[in-house]
């Protein structure tokens, strides 16, 4: 996986993230105060990125940390001990084509984002209703029930759907890592 790749998945986890602390930060502080040109000129760009690339690779660390223990009972699904899966990584990425490791890189790198868009939906599901709540007060009431509904429905699938495929890519990574491995030490 090249710089570029891995740079604009980090981004896009930590889009998600941004928006979430965002979203506390404007139900702390309110929203009145801050001047949107300013946020959104293109000098504010740079920052912004480097805010959101650092809080993809939190929030990328974060979502490997808890869902750890899943991820091993996945792995150990395919392959019986760590070293087993080590072994089979290791040999692919040292023997096989540059195609074949580039679909593997690309796999995992929808792996980790689908992994840390399941927290970031959790986190969306929680900040959008509080915003809602306690900076819209304009809004009548049951237009603002029906805002946190829509949204905690919205955010709650989203963060089923992110859940179910982390889980399908993760077992698909391991099975193509095995079935790779052993094809390739069959035709060396």
């Amino acid at each position: 996986m090249n710089t570029t790749n891995l740079f604009v998945e980090l981004v896009v986890i930590g889009v998600g993230t941004l928006f979430s602390l965002i979203l506390i930060v404007l139900s702390c502080f309110d929203y009145r105060w801050i001047s949107w040109d300013k946020v959104t000129s293109s000098t504010m760009l740079i920052p912004l990125l480097s805010i959101t690339y650092l809080l993809g690779i939190v929030t990328d660390r974060i979502a490997d940390a808890i869902l750890d223990s899943w991820n091993k009972k996945l792995r150990f699904k395919t392959f019986s001990t760590n070293e087993k899966y080590h072994e089979a990584l290791t040999y692919v990425y040292n023997y096989a084509n540059e195609r074949i490791i580039s679909l593997f890189l690309y796999g995992r790198s929808r792996l980790r984002i689908s992994r840390a868009w399941i927290f970031n939906c959790i986190f969306l599901a929680i900040t959008v209703p509080i915003f809602v709540w306690t900076r819209l007060p304009q809004i009548p009431n049951n237009t603002r029930i029906s805002i946190i509904i829509f949204s905690t429905i919205i955010f709650g699938m989203g963060t089923v759907v992110n859940c179910f495929t982390w889980r399908k890519l993760t077992i698909n990574d391991y099975k193509r890592l095995a079935e790779t491995n052993t094809m390739l030490r069959k035709n060396s």
